[in-house]
C-alpha cells in the first residue's frame, strides 16, 4: 500500500513538471511572437518614415534651420563629421554660409599637424570652403579629457567669430556633448556663460545637438521615428547622401581605428541630427540641474 501511494505521488509530480514545462514553452513562444510583431511593426514604420521624408520630402524643407550665416563650434578635428555631418551637409546644400570653429588641433597623441590637415580635407568633402574654417591652437585648450578648458577663453573666441562674421545661427554641443567628453561639454558651458553675461549678439539664434542614450545612438536609421516625434529641428540624410559624410570622416585617416569604423557603420549621428533651440531660461535650468 505504501509503495502504491508513493508511485501515485511520483506520477503526480512528474505530470506537474511536464505540464509546467509545456506551459512555459507555450508562454515563451507567445512572447517571442509578440515581440516579433512589434519589431516588424517598428521596422515597417522606419521604412515608411524613410520613404516619406527622406525620398519624397527631404528635410531641407521640413524641420530645417532658417539660417543664412551659420557657425558650427566643435572641440576637435573629426567632431564635424562624427557628430555634425548631416547638419553641415544639409546647410551647405541649402546655400547657407557655413563657418567652422574648431577649438583645438587634436594633439592628444602628438598628431596635431596631421589632424589639422585632415580637418580641411574633411570639410572640403562636406562642402565647407577652406576660408570658412578657423582652427584654434591655444595651449589653454589642449585635446585632453583630463584638462578643464577655461570657459571665458572659449566664450571670447566664439564671440569674436560671431561678431566678425555677422553670424545669425550658432550650432554646437549640448551639456552631454554627445559622448560625454569634457572638452565637448566645455563648449556648451562657454555658450551658457555667454548667455548669462549677455555676450551673444541679439540676432544670433543658438541651437545645440541633442545627446541621446546609448541605444538610440547606435540604432542608425532605426532612430528615425523617435527623431521625428521628439524633435522639431532635424536633419536627415538619404542613404546615398550619408556616403558623403562617411567619405568626409575617412579623410581623418589618423583617427580611423577599428572602433571608429564600427561607429561610422552604426551611429545615428552619421545620418541623423536633431537640434534644440536654447534660450537664457533653458541655460538657467541646465545650470540649476548641475548645482
Amino acid at each position: 500500500m505504501f509503495l502504491f501511494g508513493s508511485t501515485l505521488e511520483f506520477d503526480s509530480l512528474d505530470n506537474f513538471y511536464v505540464q509546467f514545462l509545456a506551459e512555459t514553452v507555450l508562454y515563451l513562444r507567445s512572447f517571442a511572437l509578440y515581440i516579433s510583431f512589434w519589431v516588424l511593426g517598428y521596422l515597417l514604420v522606419c521604412c515608411v518614415v524613410y520613404r516619406r521624408y527622406a525620398r519624397r520630402l527631404p528635410t531641407r524643407s521640413r524641420g530645417a534651420l532658417r539660417a543664412k550665416r551659420v557657425l558650427i563650434v566643435v572641440a576637435h578635428p573629426d567632431d564635424e563629421c562624427m557628430f555634425f555631418g548631416p547638419t553641415i551637409f544639409r546647410l551647405c546644400e541649402q546655400g547657407a554660409d557655413v563657418y567652422l570653429l574648431c577649438l583645438s588641433n587634436g594633439n592628444n597623441e602628438g598628431k596635431g599637424n596631421l589632424r589639422s590637415k585632415e580637418l580641411w580635407l574633411a570639410c572640403s568633402e562636406l562642402g565647407v570652403p577652406d576660408h570658412n574654417i578657423c582652427l584654434v591652437t591655444d595651449t589653454r585648450l589642449p585635446d585632453n579629457p583630463k584638462v578643464q578648458w577655461p570657459v571665458a577663453v572659449i566664450a571670447k573666441l566664439i564671440q569674436h567669430q560671431l561678431e566678425s562674421l555677422d553670424i545669425d545661427t550658432l550650432v554646437s554641443f549640448d551639456r552631454g556633448g554627445v559622448s560625454s567628453h569634457p572638452n565637448h561639454s566645455a563648449v556648451f558651458y562657454a555658450i551658457a556663460y555667454m548667455f548669462v553675461e549677455r555676450l551673444l549678439p541679439e540676432r544670433c539664434t543658438v541651437y545645440t545637438l541633442d545627446t541621446v542614450n546609448v541605444l538610440r545612438k547606435y540604432w542608425g536609421f532605426l532612430d528615425l521615428p523617435l527623431s521625428f516625434v521628439l524633435s522639431s529641428k532635424r536633419y536627415f540624410l538619404r542613404w546615398t547622401e550619408s556616403r558623403r559624410v562617411v567619405r568626409a570622416m575617412k579623410r581623418h585617416r589618423s583617427q580611423m581605428v577599428w572602433f571608429r569604423h564600427l561607429y561610422v557603420m552604426l551611429s545615428r549621428y552619421m545620418i541623423i541630427n536633431t537640434l534644440r533651440r536654447i534660450s537664457l531660461a533653458d541655460i538657467e535650468l541646465e545650470l540649476e540641474v548641475d548645482d
